[in-house]
């Protein structure tokens, strides 16, 4: 890696550079132990042509996700200030799908993918929730305190449940009005982290669509918070980026 810098895209941190070729999950992991600060991921950021970057993206175990939304919005601001693009507007080529993003000083916005979600409620341990999958499978569970509830302790028993072999992220939400949604989040590969911008996508997807909420409104996660919206069909997710 070279080039490289510490990013936060609200709450989520990573360890963000320039793409030299593949790396192993051992590199990944020794990247990891040797951060100045803990981070979710460690990101590759490749040049394809003046409108357009690929993401290489890794969890902080090693393993590959097949999302990261607030990585995405890292490496859009890293690329526009590296000079790896001549416009503020310009796609990155994420393994999901290739997302268009624009950069405006530090807020990152985005035109994401729609998630898809079962309508059918599944339940673990009295707890009722939606399997929702945006790239990466995320289980939604709408619980009276976020706060105080113990999220590690139902993530054991939803990662060990059949119906996530592959494991999954868990999402735990608290609906505090019309425009605004309380939650945390316990991601695959990782724990329990600050945000997860796709967490945010598959929440305000199903909650808008089952008119649960407004069709433009915020996911307040411990490291801030998520503006999310729909315009016609289009579904746009926009925060925070800084550097550490």
């Amino acid at each position: 890696m070279s080039n490289f810098a510490y990013m936060s895209g609200t709450g989520n941190d990573f360890l963000v550079g320039e793409y030299d070729g593949p790396v192993s999950d051992i590199q990944i992991i020794a990247l990891v132990s040797d951060s100045e600060f803990d981070v979710d991921g460690v990101i590759f950021v490749e040049q394809i042509d003046q409108l357009t970057v690929k993401m290489h993206y890794f969890n902080n175990d090693g393993s590959k996700a097949e999302l990261c939304v607030n990585g995405v919005r890292c490496v859009a601001k890293y690329s526009l200030d590296n000079q790896f693009v001549t416009n503020n507007e310009f796609v990155v080529i994420a393994p999901v799908s290739d997302i268009k993003v624009r950069v405006n000083d530090n807020t990152v916005e985005l035109l994401a993918p729609i998630p898809e979600y079962n309508e059918k409620h599944i339940e673990i341990n009295n707890h009722k929730g939606i399997i929702s999958t945006v790239g990466n499978p995320h289980f939604m569970v709408e619980v009276n305190n976020v706060e105080n509830f113990e999220l590690e302790d139902l993530y054991q028993l939803v990662n060990n449940n059949e119906n996530f072999a592959s494991g999954v992220n868990l999402e735990i939400y608290e609906i505090i009005n019309n425009e605004y949604v309380k939650a945390r989040v316990y991601e695959r590969g990782v724990g329990e982290t600050d945000a997860c911008g796709s967490g945010a996508l598959c929440m305000f997807n199903y909650l808008s669509k089952t008119n649960k909420i407004a069709r433009n409104g915020y996911i307040l996660y411990p490291g801030g918070e998520l503006n999310l919206r729909f315009e016609n069909e289009d579904l746009y997710l926009s925060g925070e980026v800084i550097y550490l």
